[in-house]
């Protein structure tokens, strides 16, 4: 049974975040600060990847670090607040989704490393 918070958020549900960032320096900050203010658990940063998009009408090709964090999913909008506070976009890409099933160890930890 899923006990559901006022705010629509299953209690004890936690949640993936998913960044990506102009650079390595700038995705080890993200990452750093929101483990730091406790705002996730931990953080993924990944190599480089391609990003190909269109942005204020011309077509972009650029580098981008993609970082995954794990969080309570009662925490991601305080997350995302401080994400977009850090980040060097103006349109960041930060998504989020929940986390139906997994190692209940793991993510009990995640719970407890964010409180």
């Amino acid at each position: 049974m899923k006990l559901i918070a006022r705010n629509g958020v299953a209690k004890n549900s936690i949640s993936v975040i998913y960044v990506t960032a102009a650079s390595r320096k700038e995705a080890e900050k993200i990452a750093e600060k929101l483990v730091e203010k406790k705002l996730v658990a931990c953080a993924n940063i990944f190599p480089p990847i391609t990003a190909i998009y269109e942005w204020q009408g011309a077509m972009q090709k650029v580098r981008e670090y993609p970082i995954i964090l794990k969080t309570p999913a009662g925490m991601v909008k305080k997350a995302v607040a401080e994400i977009k506070k850090l980040h060097s976009y103006d349109c960041p890409c930060v998504i989020s989704w929940k986390i139906d099933e997994g190692n209940a160890q793991f993510l009990q930890w995640v719970r407890k490393s964010t409180s």
